[in-house]
């Protein structure tokens, strides 16, 4: 056996949601709320990883493991997730985990009606920087909304007042407050006179 005679540096590993996205993407999931399920981590755990930017190793183990993920890629953003030999037994696993199934609700009269799933590739929603996303469809657009995006600072918003959900504009003001936007009317309310379900971070819509 050879002598190591050079000193082994530590790596900077990934951490906190950058990991965890890896996780996500790795295991074909859509949300970061399903590790838990496939994991058996709770959620409580998941949100320190991400406050902490802690790197869980023994998952990344654990995945390496069982899917086959590649350690370098999921540790250290480095090479591609699977290696050739893992890729021609997953491959068409792989190829499914490219399509997220998005819930799709229609909003009338203050309430959310279940629709089928739409399809949307990760690309997608990689680019704009979601994966926990919800579609509410109305008469001519479908927004999408990043529920992980509950704190209202100033855009449209899925909103919950008194039990009755709509899509409005927010705006942050002083003191707590809130500008909210009706049909061109605007009013003021205290912030914990409403529940945020989620930002929309994208609109589609019929020209």
């Amino acid at each position: 056996m050879n002598e190591c005679k050079h000193k082994i540096e530590p790596f900077e590993y990934l951490g906190g949601r950058d990991f965890t996205s890896k996780l996500v993407e790795a295991l074909g999931l859509e949300r970061f709320n399903q590790l838990t399920d496939v994991l058996g981590v709770n959620k409580g755990t998941i949100s320190t990883w991400h406050t902490r930017g802690m790197t869980p190793f023994e998952l990344a183990v654990r995945v390496h493991l069982s899917e086959g993920v590649s350690l370098k890629w999921l540790l250290l953003d480095e090479g591609e997730p699977f290696d050739d030999n893992s890729q021609i037994l997953v491959s068409n696993k792989q190829e499914s985990k490219r399509i997220f199934n998005i819930d799709c609700f229609d909003i009338s009269k203050g309430l959310l009606t279940p629709l089928k799933q739409i399809s949307f590739d990760k690309i997608l929603l990689d680019e704009i920087g979601v994966l926990n996303v919800m579609a509410v469809k109305t008469s001519n657009s479908i927004y999408l909304v990043d529920k992980e995006n509950r704190q209202a600072i100033n855009g449209k918003y899925l909103i919950d007042i008194d039990g009755v959900l709509s899509l409005n504009e927010l705006q942050r003001l002083p003191g707590k407050k809130l500008a909210i936007s009706f049909n061109g009317s605007t009013i003021n309310v205290e912030e914990d006179d409403i529940k945020v379900i989620g930002r929309v971070a994208m609109v589609m819509g019929k020209e």
